[in-house]
């Protein structure tokens, strides 16, 4: 008998305290998510720069100049927006 750390990432699973998995029975559920996450996380996570990621959510920097911290539920929010429309005329061809 040990105690195993089964790590899922997405929304929560469908799993009950005292459901059996794999022969195991669940004593606990806890939230593991980090409080804050690094720029370059972000950048891995979305596929984009860390220049952009520390562009788009400066706003929301919790961290020092030098080291980017972010909430991840809120730095969601703000790297899956739609970007603003262009501004100005359109090209003439």
């Amino acid at each position: 008998m040990g105690v195993f750390q089964i790590t899922v990432h997405g929304e929560a699973p469908q799993l009950f305290v005292g459901s059996e998995v794999g022969g195991a029975k669940i004593i606990s559920i806890r939230d593991v998510s980090p409080k804050l996450v690094s720029a370059s996380e972000l950048a891995q996570q979305y596929g984009i720069s860390v220049d952009v990621v520390r562009d788009r959510c400066a706003e929301i920097n919790k961290g020092t100049r030098g080291k980017c911290l972010y909430d991840p539920e809120q730095a969601n929010l703000i790297l899956t927006a739609r970007p603003v429309a262009k501004r100005g005329r359109q090209r003439k061809n």
